[in-house]
């Protein structure tokens, strides 16, 4: 993935990630992580994605481009595939992590 080690996520993203009205049961059900464990889900998606291929890329013109990232975590002594988002904005900008959750 492009500039995958200039990576990033925002933390209004990790209300809805990790929160009930998003994606939180997934990642409750297959890592067995909460809310509070953003930080560890964050270090696992930043190393992963540094290796990972882009799997769809959707032109959002003008409002750049979101890339479909799959990858395979380890969290809590869990593994599981995950589907994450990445949004370019620009040709020159860091990836910004748009959503990431269990597929398993």
């Amino acid at each position: 993935m492009p500039r995958a080690a200039d990576a990033y996520a925002t933390a209004d993203k990790w209300g809805w990630i990790l929160g009930a009205r998003g994606h939180g049961t997934e990642w409750a059900r297959t890592f067995k992580a909460e809310p509070e464990d953003h930080r560890q889900i964050w270090h696992a998606i930043a190393a992963a994605v540094l290796d990972a291929r882009v799997s769809t890329v959707r032109d959002r013109a003008p409002h750049g481009v979101v890339c479909g990232v799959e990858l395979t975590l380890t969290i809590n002594d869990r593994e599981a595939a995950v589907a994450t988002a990445w949004h370019y904005p620009d040709e020159d900008a860091a990836p910004r992590l748009v959503t990431a959750y269990p597929t398993a």
